[in-house]
């Protein structure tokens, strides 16, 4: 008989000696037994391979099991039953497919002639254990890369920037990286002053900061790869719990202990007041304004309704320095973006921009540049989806535990018990109602004429925009601007309307709408 010896390891290390101690095994069977066995290479071996891969799909048993080599032996023959299979399914397909093709299988330890009634049932109970021992493995390698990963210990994989894996006494885990994890607090501030993410990413991109992925590829020595950053990539980060040390599942959320609180497994990137104000603003600005170092851009408009501009030129005066040349100066001023079309349809002249924008913050300061800023603070709550899960999950394994007892007439008081209490705990948490997390203000001390002065040129332009101020500005040889009366600022009555400024002066008009001095100090709380 032509026999096919099937070699199967899972795992392979430097001193595995498995492989030859099956083989030696098969080839003495064969020798002893007057067989002929069908030649093989190590090609054939099936080395780092689970038994739960199906044995039609291994690399090296599969191409033994096509008809175009099925001529080539007789019987399959296995040191093991395990090296076979360790699934009773795989195992139950492949007895059946062997019965059809007219083959037969061989296990030597222990030895089961399968062409029998009597052998067929002992391979399927031994593989019935194989598997349950399979699945045991399993489970205990999976509760200790849980444990692992609730103890805030690193298992490989990814590492949240702002972090390098360490080697502790036993295991691993994590600590600041000293090179990027001041760029984490230094990407929270600059948002917090107003810059947009697409100039946070920018910078960094400027700076030659290889993104989160290409550092987790420079550690381990492999080539960058041309993966920049993105303003997608900046929010994700300042979003994440990570940067205040929390574990993270895969969906970016916090990872939770029995009793529901998020598990932390390392120092913050970012003290917890700057994280929870970063949450709040991100909150309130899904979508930022598109912003320029105009400061005025999107919030002074002409009298033709058409946006003003910002535009510096060069100008030279008059009398000239102490040699006799003119002197160049920069001129900035605003301008109505219509006037410069071909059609010519506004003839508005241009504007000083010092003065406007003077004008124009200077009236938003003075309105509410007294407001002492509050912030947003994040008081966590408490849901009890985890308790009840683990409660649910815990009394389904002791019924069945018990029902498993009762019908071998064991004692299963204990489990009983252990159950009613279970029953108990679940009884008093599915009473108890949720306690959803809560946003409370807090004083900060500054106020918003502070705040602004910290803020750079497109934060004060993102804000402005933000609460909706406009200012229309003409020369006074113009048609009047068409707003009407202003409207008396006493009492109550002038947290209900509109701000309006009108500024009329020598050769400057403008009309300046504030909006609701209650809409503006609650937009000023996001600075």
């Amino acid at each position: 008989m032509r026999i096919l010896p099937v070699i199967r390891l899972s795992l392979v290390t430097e001193n595995t000696t498995s492989p030859e101690r099956q083989m030696g095994k098969i080839r003495q069977y064969a020798a002893l037994g007057d067989h002929e066995l069908v030649p093989i290479t190590e090609r054939d071996y099936d080395l780092d391979v689970s038994g739960a891969v199906n044995p039609f799909d291994r690399d090296g048993l599969g191409p033994w099991l096509r008809e175009d080599r099925l001529d080539a032996w007789d019987a399959l023959c296995a040191a093991k039953l395990d090296r076979v299979s360790r699934s009773l399914f795989d195992f139950t397909a492949l007895l059946s497919w062997l019965e059809a093709h007219g083959k037969s299988l061989i296990i030597l330890d222990p030895m089961m002639d399968l062409t029998r009634p009597e052998g067929r049932v002992m391979a399927h109970m031994l593989m019935t254990f194989a598997q349950y021992e399979r699945e045991v493995i399993g489970a205990r390698v999976k509760d200790a890369h849980d444990k692992l990963v609730r103890d805030g210990k690193y298992t490989g994989g990814m590492v949240p920037f702002g972090y390098m894996p360490v080697k502790l006494a036993k295991n691993w885990g994590y600590e600041p990286d000293p090179e990027y994890a001041p760029l984490v607090a230094e990407m929270a501030g600059r948002f917090l002053k107003g810059e947009p993410m697409a100039s946070i990413a920018r910078w960094l991109r400027e700076s030659g900061v290889p993104s989160p992925k290409n550092v987790i590829r420079k550690r381990n020595g492999k080539p960058l790869t041309d993966t920049p950053w993105a303003a997608s990539v900046v929010r994700m980060i300042l979003k994440s719990p990570a940067v205040v040390g929390a574990v993270v599942n895969t969906d970016g959320e916090p990872l939770r202990d029995t009793d529901g609180f998020v598990v932390y497994r390392a120092e913050p990137l970012i003290p917890r007041e700057v994280y929870e104000a970063v949450q709040s603003r991100l909150a309130l600005n899904s979508a930022p304004v598109k912003v320029n170092t105009s400061p005025l851009l999107r919030v002074a408009y002409c009298t033709c309704g058409a946006s003003m501009h910002s535009t510096t030129t060069n100008r030279k005066s008059y009398p000239s320095d102490r040699r006799g040349e003119p002197v160049t100066y920069a001129y900035r001023y605003y301008h109505c973006h219509s006037s410069h079309l071909r059609d010519g349809r506004c003839s508005a002249k241009r504007l000083n921009a010092e003065r406007l924008e003077e004008v124009v913050i200077g009236a938003l300061l003075s309105e509410a540049g007294w407001y002492e800023l509050t912030e947003r603070k994040l008081i966590p709550g408490r849901a009890y989806a985890e308790d009840v899960a683990r409660l649910a999950e815990t009394i389904g394994h002791l019924s069945s535990k018990i029902a498993g007892g009762r019908a071998t007439r064991q004692d299963v008081s204990a489990d009983e018990a252990a159950r009613q209490r279970a029953q108990e705990q679940l009884d008093l948490i599915a009473a108890r109602e949720p306690e959803p997390a809560r946003m409370e203000s807090v004083k900060t001390g500054k106020t918003l004429r502070a705040r602004w002065e910290e803020l750079d040129v497109p934060g004060r332009n993102q804000f402005m925009q933000s609460v909706g101020i406009r200012a229309v500005a003409h020369k006074e040889d113009l048609p009047p601007v068409p707003f009407g009366e202003p409207v008396p600022m006493d009492g109550d009555f002038a947290n209900k309307v509109k701000r309006v400024h009108i500024i009329v002066e020598n050769g400057l008009n403008i009309v300046i709408d504030l909006g609701t001095l209650p809409d503006m100090l609650a937009r000023a709380d996001e600075l």
